[in-house]
């Protein structure tokens, strides 16, 4: 959120009239009390480097040296302020490409075979860490979502972690996706053990058919059916969805388009949706989603999606 409010606030900077850019601040504020608390963070940041006395270059020639010197600190510290900008804007990004073995971007799938065999498909904005030794095979589920197919290796488990959250099977096929306040599980084939409190805690064994969803930071625990051919349905291009939350639907969608998605109305985050989307066109889809929920989605460029009730 500290990236998107930054990204917004050099926007503002660099076009202070822009009418569309205006309204997209203040969509992007409305949503959520989260966003606004980012935005002031990052605000103060940059008013602490915007605060500081600039001098032209004709003007330093003709300042005396204990001003100048002066002025050498203050551009200084204009410049660690500038500097603590940057890092606040790029730091999430940087830190998920340091720790990431493997990573996608928008819209991007791939897949991977592992050192044992075992194959992973990562979704769009998903990352991976890999991390093997004789013993044990790991998996860090960094970002977004992932489908693997597991090689069996009965004294060698194969575990994936999210968070607080672990998966660990001995070979099976399974979907693990991350979001920022749930993980969820599905089992296409054979049978994976979901514990929480990094692993000192049973949640559930699931098998063919069956989901869970992990929410609360553990509190919340819900497992439900699913087609196992539904599964991983992302790696067709399909978005299948029962009961979603349209914030989670939007979510989905903002990892297969270019641009910001943002829910203008708080009251439409959390209807329900049932239904299959096309995730090559992320935007019909967004219409779509928004037809159904007596919702509009207003186009203020091609990368800044507003979608309000009507």
């Amino acid at each position: 959120m500290r990236e998107e409010a930054a990204d917004w606030l050099l926007r503002l900077q660099a076009s202070p009239g822009d009418a569309a850019v205006r309204a997209g601040v203040d969509a992007w504020l409305a949503a959520n009390e989260a966003h606004r608390r980012a935005y002031r963070s990052v605000e103060r940041v940059w008013r602490v480097s915007a605060g500081l006395p600039a001098v032209a270059p004709a003007e330093i020639s003709a300042i005396p040296t204990q001003r100048a010197g002066r002025m050498r600190r203050a551009m200084a510290l204009a410049g660690i302020a500038l500097a603590a900008c940057l890092a606040l804007y790029f730091f999430p990004a940087l830190q998920l490409r340091l720790q990431a073995d493997h990573l996608t971007g928008v819209a991007e799938l791939r897949t991977l075979t592992l050192d044992d065999g075992s194959i992973v498909y990562l979704d769009a904005e998903s990352a991976i860490a890999v991390r093997y030794d004789a013993g044990r095979r790991e998996i860090a589920l960094l970002a977004g979502q992932a489908f693997f197919e597991v090689v069996p290796a009965k004294d060698r488990p194969f575990i994936v972690t999210a968070g607080e959250v672990s998966v660990t099977v001995t070979g099976t096929a399974f979907d693990v996706r991350s979001s920022d306040d749930s993980v969820t599980v599905g089992v296409q084939s054979g049978t994976v053990e979901v514990r929480l409190d990094r692993g000192t805690r049973l949640a559930a064994t699931l098998t063919r058919g069956e989901r869970l969803r992990v929410s609360g930071e553990g509190r919340q625990v819900a497992k439900s059916e699913i087609a196992p051919e539904d599964v991983a349905s992302w790696r067709e291009r399909r978005l299948i969805v029962d009961g979603a939350t349209l914030s989670e639907v939007v979510a989905e969608l903002d990892r297969h388009h270019p641009g910001l998605i943002v829910l203008r109305d708080r009251s439409l985050g959390d209807r329900r949706i049932t239904g299959v989307f096309d995730l090559r066109h992320p935007v019909e889809a967004l219409q779509a989603v928004a037809h159904t929920q007596q919702a509009s989605v207003v186009e203020i460029t091609p990368y800044l999606l507003i979608v309000s009730a009507r």
